[in-house]
């Protein structure tokens, strides 16, 4: 009868004594080593690598999503400035009701430097602008009713420098009427209309 336990040992030392066996046996070893390392370290740490690479995706859409909004704020404020300072430039052209009689003296003014001669100088009771109009709590129409003596060329002087100046003024109507008794001098009616700050009735 065969003793394996005498045979196997020998088996292994006769196998192990084979060069090219030592070395499919140092391989196999080499890869089930990296097989375990691949199972234990690697692999989790790829999840782990995932994860992270979901993470820091989802955080750099909100930063995306932050620097937008940031620049749109900084958009944003520079038009209300734009928009602050053009209504300066409009609150410049509309007189207050204090100044009303400051603003009739200027009338006068352009008609003298334009060589016509007022005759009167009208205005009308203040007027809430027509309803629908958003701004129509921030001033009132004011009507304008002027008479003078004009040449056809100093009266077209006289309403462009209106039209041109600093304050709001429409003309509403005009009507010339030739003096026989001047000929280069007609007796004008102008209806203009300008716009009255009530910054103080809201106060």
């Amino acid at each position: 009868m065969t003793d394996f336990k005498a045979v196997i040992p020998d088996k292994v030392k006769e196998l192990l004594g084979d060069e090219q066996v030592r070395m499919y046996l140092v391989l196999g070893v080499t890869l089930a080593l990296v097989v375990l390392y691949s199972v234990f370290a690697i692999i989790p740490g790829f999840f782990d690598l995932s994860r992270a690479s979901r993470e820091v995706a989802r955080l750099n859409k909100k930063i995306d999503f932050v620097v937008t909004h940031v620049k749109r704020l900084d958009e944003m404020t520079e038009r209300l400035k734009a928009l602050k300072m053009e209504l300066e430039d409009y609150s410049r052209g509309l007189p207050e009701q204090k100044e009303i009689p400051e603003f009739l003296e200027g009338l006068s003014s352009i008609a003298r430097t334009s060589s016509v001669k007022i005759l009167s100088i009208t205005p009308s009771a203040l007027k809430t602008v027509a309803e629908g109009k958003k701004s129509g709590g921030y001033y009132r129409e004011m009507p304008i009713v002027i008479t003078a003596k004009s040449g056809y060329h100093e009266l077209g002087h006289f309403i462009s420098n209106l039209e041109t100046g600093e304050r709001f003024i429409t003309i509403e109507n005009l009507r010339i009427q030739h003096d026989s008794r001047f000929p280069r001098r007609h007796s004008v009616r102008i209806v203009l209309k300008t716009y009255v700050s009530v910054e103080d009735e809201r106060k």
